[in-house]
């Protein structure tokens, strides 16, 4: 059962289809009753049971769903400039689901992982998620909430979030003293590959190994990925093989909501870690690069993106870069920075 305490009371959270359900109750077996129902109603083609009654009003009183009615009503209607925050807190509203709890859904927890479905699903640019977290600033501001932490992203010249080597060994120590053997295996390959989560990660095959090469090739500018693994990415694949059985990949079966429910409890577990999502693991892998002397055009190769200037938002945390620059120009070894447009 996918119950977990929230606040006061219980929440019932659970995908099936890509589509996502979550209601909140007072109690526990509530709750557990509601998904059970729930699950054997989508199994059968029947309606779904009703949600926890609300103690006044309309059937959703108190969701977010009338916080957004609330906020269009009240502070975007007579803007007419305001159509693109009606649209991207609508595009929340359905993520996070119209009748959930607005204390819970206006989390930083919640919040955070709403960037990763944008940066890992929808991939949206930087400027447009800071749009989508205005939009949620309002909600939350309707709904009285408390405002979260929100992750405005930055470009070349801010700071990029990324593990450091002692925080990726503190979560694979934890995730390993919680039994979470597989999500550690796939946390290893993320931060040592540079995948994208869940359309890279979790949907390579079996058949797209070859030796300690990895061939991605779902990405998101449609164009194949060839990478070597490490050596720990390699053994981490290679442990999955007795859970696998038939399945076609290593990582296949373990599904978004797993990740991102275990990845909840480690920002608990380390509040060091409270500004991060799962998809930090891809700004690690390209940062570790650069800051270990890899030249522009290869990491941009590596991380398959399309243009060099998203490549070149790391740029900054090359270190000694311009001594490079400066001894190259004096007859020495040639620059390890290289920035390279067009084809190599």
């Amino acid at each position: 059962m996918a119950v977990a305490k929230r606040g006061k009371g219980f929440q019932a959270e659970f995908v099936v289809a890509g589509q996502r359900f979550r209601e909140q109750f007072e109690t526990e077996a509530a709750a557990e009753k509601w998904e059970f129902d729930t699950r054997a109603a989508l199994k059968a083609g029947k309606a779904l049971p009703e949600g926890p009654a609300k103690s006044t009003g309309g059937k959703d009183v108190g969701t977010l769903g009338e916080v957004l009615r609330s906020a269009i009503k009240f502070r975007w209607t007579n803007d007419k400039g305001c159509v693109g925050q009606v649209r991207n807190a609508t595009t929340f509203v359905k993520w996070a689901g119209e009748k959930s709890d607005p204390a819970q859904t206006l989390s930083t927890g919640s919040v955070l992982d709403f960037v990763e479905h944008l940066m890992d699903e929808r991939k949206v640019a930087n400027q447009t998620i800071n749009r989508y977290l205005s939009a949620i600033s309002v909600l939350a501001k309707q709904a009285r909430v408390a405002k979260p932490d929100l992750p405005w992203q930055k470009g070349k010249k801010g700071r990029l979030r990324f593990f450091t080597e002692e925080e990726v060994a503190l979560v694979i120590q934890t995730l390993t003293l919680w039994g979470k053997d597989r999500i550690r295996d796939l946390f290893i390959f993320l931060v040592d590959t540079g995948a994208r989560p869940y359309s890279e990660a979790t949907a390579f095959r079996w058949l797209d190994l070859r030796g300690n090469v990895v061939t991605f090739e779902q990405t998101k500018n449609d164009l194949p990925r060839s990478i070597p693994l490490t050596k720990r990415a390699l053994e981490a694949v290679e442990r999955q093989r007795p859970y696998t059985g038939h399945l076609e990949g290593p990582f296949c079966d373990i599904g978004k909501w797993e990740v991102i429910e275990v990845w909840r409890s480690i920002r608990e577990h380390i509040p060091g870690l409270s500004d991060t999502v799962v998809y930090t693991t891809r700004h690690t892998c390209c940062s570790w690069q650069i800051i270990r002397g890899i030249d522009i055009r290869r990491v941009q190769i590596w991380m398959g993106h399309k243009s060099i200037q998203t490549t070149l938002n790391y740029a900054h945390l090359a270190p000694n870069h311009l001594l490079d620059n400066l001894t190259a120009l004096e007859g020495g070894a040639a620059p390890r920075l290289v920035v390279v447009n067009g084809k190599s």
